[in-house]
């Protein structure tokens, strides 16, 4: 198989419908399992490794997530902070690109709601 980078096969397994997160042994855990074919679980295996690796540095970044400003209502600080986290956080990323491509993560959803209201 033809080596492929990371972010090429996060986003096939996005555009399959598929998302990723680790799995509370230190997995990997893919779902829906629905959407799975031959293919991919052959992609997935062959790139198991990288993926877990990737989504560890992303649950690391997205854990160190700067804290909402004091003042809710100063909004130029609420934008700095999510936009800190989003793009350190794939998960937040793939959110972002529409709901067919994911959810936010805690602390992305944290950040975002106190940004949009």
């Amino acid at each position: 198989m033809i080596a492929h980078s990371v972010s090429a096969i996060v986003d096939q397994l996005h555009h399959a419908g598929l998302n990723l997160s680790l799995a509370p042994a230190g997995g990997l855990a893919v779902a829906p399992s629905s959407h799975l074919t031959a293919d991919l679980r052959d992609l997935i295996r062959s790139s198991k490794a990288i993926l877990i690796d990737w989504l560890t540095a992303a649950n690391d970044a997205a854990s160190h997530a700067p804290d909402p400003p004091e003042n809710p209502l100063d909004w130029k600080e609420l934008a700095a902070a999510y936009h800190a986290h989003h793009f350190n956080c794939p998960a937040c990323i793939a959110a972002g690109r529409g709901s067919r491509d994911g959810q936010r993560c805690g602390a992305g959803v944290a950040l975002w709601r106190a940004y949009s209201e």
